[in-house]
């Protein structure tokens, strides 16, 4: 595999070849790409050959050392549900339910306290956080359907409004290391309004009120939001 350099400005590199990209517009509505494959003799670009899949396949390989630069501990971790990094990391994992220290504006009219919640679902890709929830009894597989996680500030396509809570997550190694501080700045920021009307069955602030200092979420509170698991990794 070939290396991808860190140049320096006094560095003196020979030029052998040239990727140029062309574009086309042959309708209004549609635009049409070609990338194509220039050696370099001389001072002088060769005639241009399409662009191969194996040549790109070895570019990709050159570079994917610096796109790829978290990894795993060991074994995948069990609430691990998919993966990717198609030019930004996308992560998805269960966080089962629990109890959490759970800070709201005081605007709100809910009390700052210990709520039980549902097993979520939390979806990062690049910097961006989604939420959901699950039932405690669904079997996870694609076809899941997902219901709204029932806390303010998560819009009702799940997305996370985290104001200025860091989300800066580049300084750490592992992807377990990732998971966990973003389930931290999830769930020590503060929850200072509610986005859509489907948070919860009923009203939301007696509903919190009741669950706070008990020790189980009723699933039954949970709102379907028509998604389903596979959506998520499918965006």
């Amino acid at each position: 595999m070939e290396k991808i350099m860190e140049l320096d400005m006094d560095d003196h590199l020979v030029p052998r070849f040239a990727l140029i990209g062309y574009a086309s517009t042959p309708s209004h509505y549609n635009t049409e790409h070609y990338f194509a494959y220039h050696r370099i003799v001389g001072e002088c670009l060769t005639a241009g050959m399409p662009l191969t899949k194996d040549t790109a396949r070895n570019l990709f390989r050159c570079l994917e050392g610096e796109l790829i630069k978290f990894s795993f501990k060991g074994l995948l971790p069990k609430n691990l549900v998919h993966i990717d990094f198609k030019g930004e990391l996308h992560l998805i994992w269960i966080v089962h339910p629990k109890r959490h220290t759970l800070y709201f504006d005081e605007r709100m009219g809910i009390p700052i306290g210990q709520y039980p919640l549902p097993k979520l679902v939390f979806s990062l890709k690049g910097n961006t956080l989604n939420v959901f929830a699950l039932k405690r009894s669904d079997v996870l597989d694609g076809d899941t359907g997902l219901y709204h996680a029932p806390l303010p500030n998560v819009n009702a396509r799940g997305r996370v409004c985290m104001g200025n809570v860091s989300m800066d997550y580049n300084g750490f190694e592992h992807y377990e290391d990732i998971m966990g501080f973003m389930e931290k700045q999830f769930f020590s920021s503060v929850f200072t309004e509610t986005h859509h009307n489907d948070l919860i069955k009923g009203n939301l602030v007696e509903r919190m009120k009741n669950l706070n200092g008990k020790q189980r979420f009723d699933d039954a509170l949970l709102i379907a939001n028509n998604m389903t698991i596979k959506q998520l990794y499918e965006r």
